[in-house]
């Protein structure tokens, strides 16, 4: 086993590989004990055991307690994390997520980055669904998942046609075809086109002033260009010292991954590969096993058939996170790209990863924290394991009491074994009882209470209700799960925000938000600065319960509500959130924009009458608001008074008919809504609230 480099590591220009390698060694040999816990749980939780049969019976000499005993598949512990997996990928994608700005200036863009994220994470990111269910089985199973951010940018070599109509379009190559200039037509073109890699455009351009059709071009096209997510596994496809109190202390995290060798190909053009690198890994390791996925195998040859993944045609790479200081002690975060063997020299790329703190792309979300080490965290085969093997010994044994009731051993004289036994069988016998059953032991109902109760306990141990008495603390719990989830993804969302601002282009979000601060929004490092929070109450999952509260809250609010307390628009919001937080963001506006929004369509409004169009006035709009807007028009400001507007009202007949047709029917609704009030008080309503000390 390699030693701990416990030495102060400075970064180089070049990358020490063969040092890299060593320490990859070492970091996966002591992962040896996370490996074996992680396939007991997995053997509970997938109900895997030596000498299994797909019949469900045990075969052969060493069967107990007979051959073709009974030996059933449970699957308890599967079937509560595969329920819960669905309750946490619902808890994100219905989730309330919100920016909270962090400086006061950011405030009136809050909103915007609310509604750009929501769009980015849950409408573009088409990994996100996949990825979240792989991670909650992680976190589930063995207790630890772990999400890797990056930002995934694609580009691909196309074709482009030219052709002489292309070029006569631009005026500037159209000035240079003039001077039949091949070598400026080509420097036009690179510079409005930096998507150009064709080295031979020259010889292209030429092709069409020779009259030559369907000539083309090479191009870069960039196919993907936004955050990614990706799911890893710990022990397979990453690799973390065992001894970190939290993942960010790590100092180093090696990352598996396994190309095409296309893809391969396409890293020299996309990210900077090295095409040595590149060639030689497709050469000598394509198809190669991983050593780590070898090591695993040798540790459990029993459970090998489980464990089979084909690699054939893949190329494995390895890719380094390490926290280092440059030459002046600033702590930095490099990332290399090398094989796993191979030779000493040959690295894919080597740099630093420009963010500020460093910190690795990477977000641990263990299930529990008893203790502050992150590997301390137990997954749910661990604490369920005697429940599951409980409940399987209980419905075996009434599964074999069954075989036993059915077809009892039978009792003969020595030597004289029947021929056959069954319905219509005739079977000799000198006398009766010389042939009979054996009398079985008695079936006891003990054994469905024993299996009822193992399955509470474990409802109780995972959060699930199991009577009135308990339905509160359950709740608790499961909502303590949901909010441990989200917490990871918070960061998750932070992380991305980041990635968007260094890499996003502000014409996507333009776009998106139709707003044109983007660059502002994107490039400013000192503001715009959010605190991404997501929320869900597990009560939501049960809607109709949650509906029927948030409606006899309704009728208590208004009907108690003396001092006009209660923000019933508030009230709104929260209830069609209890429905849907995405659809309550899309459907109600805030008050502010909503005052905004009034006013402007009254100004159209009166716009439309005085052009000689007859309005009506909306229903359910702010009345008042809109009836002192027309008064404004009229009244005008001190520096420029409406006297002209009301001269042209009184004037012109036909506009008064049409703006007191509009302002009638304001008035009217104002009047309904008395009305209403007056039925409900016995008296017209006063102009003032009452007055209430409590």
């Amino acid at each position: 086993m390699n030693e701990y480099d416990n030495k102060a590591r400075v970064f180089s220009d070049k990358p020490d590989v063969d040092e890299l390698r060593h320490d990859y060694n070492r970091v996966r040999n002591e992962l040896g004990w996370w490996l074996t816990r992680s396939e007991e749980n997995r053997d509970v939780r997938y109900n895997l055991w030596p000498n299994k049969s797909d019949d469900g019976r045990k075969h052969g000499p060493e069967a107990w307690p007979w051959d073709n005993a009974s030996d059933l598949e449970v699957f308890h512990t599967d079937n509560l994390i595969t329920s819960s997996v669905a309750m946490l990928k619902s808890a994100l994608k219905k989730a309330n997520l919100i920016a909270s700005p962090v400086e006061a200036s950011d405030t009136a863009n809050a909103s915007l980055v609310t509604q750009f994220l929501r769009w980015l994470v849950f409408s573009q990111m088409d990994e996100l669904n996949r990825e979240s269910e792989v991670l909650a089985n992680h976190i589930l199973e063995k207790g630890l998942g772990i999400l890797g951010v990056y930002w995934k940018r694609e580009i691909q070599k196309n074709y482009k046609t030219l052709t002489m109509v292309t070029l006569m379009r631009d005026p500037d190559l159209a000035t240079a075809l003039q001077e039949a200039d091949v070598a400026v037509i080509a420097e036009i073109m690179r510079g409005k086109d930096p998507s150009i890699v064709d080295e031979d455009l020259e010889e292209k351009i030429m092709e069409v002033l020779d009259g030559k059709a369907n000539v083309k071009y090479t191009v870069n096209v960039i196919t993907c260009n936004r955050p990614y997510l990706k799911t890893y596994e710990l022990g397979k496809d990453i690799l973390i010292d065992s001894n970190v109190m939290d993942l960010q202390s790590a100092r180093s995290i090696y990352c598996l991954h396994w190309f095409t060798p296309e893809e391969l190909k396409g890293k020299v053009h996309s990210d900077g590969w090295d095409q040595k690198f590149v060639d030689d890994a497709i050469e000598n390791y394509t198809g190669d096993t991983p050593t780590v996925q070898q090591a695993n195998s040798n540790l459990f040859p029993s459970r090998d058939n489980n464990l089979k993944q084909n690699y054939e045609g893949l190329v494995q790479v390895v890719c380094c996170y390490r926290r280092e200081v440059d030459e002046n002690g600033v702590p930095i975060m490099s990332m290399t790209v090398f094989t796993e063997r191979g030779e000493e020299e040959l690295y894919a790329i080597h740099e630093t990863i420009q963010t500020v703190p460093a910190q690795f792309p990477f977000i641990a979300f263990p299930r529990e924290s008893i203790s502050q080490r992150l590997f301390d965290s137990r997954g749910w085969p661990e604490l369920l394991r005697g429940n599951e093997y409980g409940i399987k010994t209980e419905r075996d044994a009434r599964r074999d009491q069954a075989s036993l009731s059915t077809v009892p051993p039978l009792e003969y004289m020595v030597g004289r074994a029947p021929a056959s036994i069954g319905p219509g069988a005739k079977i000799p016998v000198r006398r009766r009882g010389e042939i009979g059953y054996m009398e079985i032991p008695r079936y006891s109902p003990a054994s469905t209470e024993v299996e009822q109760s193992l399955i509470l306990q474990s409802y109780k141990m995972t959060g699930r209700p199991t009577d009135e008495a308990d339905a509160v603390f359950a709740n608790v719990q499961t909502q303590a799960m949901v909010d441990n989830w989200l917490t990871g993804w918070k960061q998750v969302l932070n992380q991305i925000w980041t990635l968007q601002k260094s890499y996003g282009d502000d014409k996507v979000w333009f776009r998106v938000t139709n707003n044109e601060k983007g660059v502002e929004l994107l490039m400013d490092d000192t503001g715009n600065k959010y605190d991404i929070d997501l929320s869900w109450n597990t009560l939501n999952a049960d809607e109709e319960k949650q509906l029927q509260k948030l409606e006899k809250v309704g009728t208590i609010m208004s009907q108690f509500d003396r001092s006009g307390q209660v923000d019933f628009g508030e009230f709104t919001r929260v209830f069609v959130e209890s429905i849907d937080p995405n659809l309550a963001t899309q459907l109600i506006t805030p008050k502010e924009t909503a005052t905004q929004r009034e006013e402007e369509e009254t100004s159209a409004d009166i716009a439309k009458i005085v052009s000689g169009q007859v309005v009506n006035a909306p229903p359910n709009a702010n009345a008042e608001l809109r009836l002192q807007v027309i008064e404004n028009w009229l009244k005008g400001t001190e520096e420029i008074p409406g006297n002209d507007n009301q001269e042209k009202l009184e004037k012109n007949e036909g506009l008064q008919q049409r703006l007191q047709l509009y302002a009638g029917q304001l008035q009217h609704s104002i009047q309904q809504q008395k009305n209403a009030m007056t039925g409900k008080l016995g008296t017209p309503p006063g102009n003032v609230q009452a007055t209430s000390l409590r």
